[in-house]
């Protein structure tokens, strides 16, 4: 692990993808673990002192020095008495609850704070076990409806790769599936605040029936329009004038299954209409080759379809 960002993460100066990958390294093992709180002893050697906080460059000299600090009798008892707390404290701290959901699946959760979230197919949250203690921060891949339990001091934030979405009570809808790249948030309730990485320092403030989403390397605002495409957590696959192969893109979401189109032609056609998940692909395909000319194969074993 790179020093730097241990060292930043020690200051809470990371961005949270890189606190997420610090965490993910604390975790992958013991020995990894063991040299976190070494370097996090030394980290907490140079506050004593009053020196500033260490960076890559300087670490050869602070190392020197931090062994000069901990010859001195009293720094040290007052150095083991902090470590010891640091270590109960961040063991704490540094547990993490995760809630995955597979393909062709959705589920619903109660945070601490009594803040209600829908998670998609393909999506996964995670929050700190002190979560409600000092902050309601959640880390999201994928997509996830939230109906955020009201509290002024205490605004709940969702984090994604690249995007931030903070609110205080409110009931909004957040897309981030890391692989695609894309993002969105759409609110039905209260208000929003969305902040993006690429552009630090500016927010985009949300009001009721609005989205934002990152298109064309910008962030747009425009209104919600369709709501029935936010009718996932309730087991529907909807769409209003979309292509067919994005239609296909939320059947391989909704169904768990992998489709192969062969046709590229069959992307110039769009479709409008509602399907419930539990009716299975079969019958979407079924109703859609109404009105658009294709032919299909199902492969169970692989699970897998190959359209032409």
């Amino acid at each position: 692990m790179n020093n730097d960002l241990l060292y930043r993460y020690f200051m809470g100066t990371v961005t949270p993808e890189e606190g997420m990958a610090v965490k993910q390294w604390v975790e992958a093992s013991e020995d990894n673990r063991k040299a976190f709180f070494r370097e996090r002893r030394m980290f907490d050697a140079m506050l004593l002192v009053g020196n500033e906080a260490p960076v890559v460059k300087r670490r050869p000299v602070l190392r020197r020095l931090g062994r000069a600090v901990l010859k001195v009798a009293s720094v040290a008892a007052l150095l083991f008495f902090a470590v010891l707390l640091y270590d109960s404290y961040t063991e704490k701290r540094d547990t993490f609850a995760v809630v995955s959901v597979p393909a062709g699946q959705r589920t619903h959760i109660t945070l601490p704070d009594g803040t209600g979230v829908w998670l998609n197919a393909r999506s996964e949250i995670r929050y700190s076990t002190s979560y409600n203690d000092s902050h309601r921060d959640v880390a999201l891949e994928g997509e996830a409806y939230f109906s955020v339990a009201k509290n002024k001091e205490l605004p709940f934030i969702v984090h994604t790769r690249n995007f931030d979405v903070k609110a205080t009570g409110t009931v909004f809808n957040v897309q981030a599936y890391p692989e695609t790249n894309d993002f969105e948030a759409a609110l039905f309730e209260g208000g929003v605040d969305v902040s993006s990485h690429y552009a630090p320092g500016r927010v985009w403030h949300l009001t009721p029936g609005n989205k934002v989403s990152w298109h064309r390397r910008r962030l747009v605002v425009s209104a919600i329009g369709n709501e029935d495409s936010y009718q996932w957590r309730a087991g529907f696959i909807s769409f209003r004038d979309e292509r067919l192969d994005a239609i296909l893109k939320q059947f391989e979401k909704s169904f768990g299954i992998r489709i192969n189109i062969h046709n590229r032609s069959l992307f110039e056609h769009t479709y409008t209409g509602k399907f419930r998940q539990s009716d299975g692909v079969d019958y979407a395909l079924r109703v859609l080759q109404r009105d658009i000319n294709f032919r299909y194969s199902k492969d169970d074993e692989h699970e897998s379809i190959d359209i032409y």
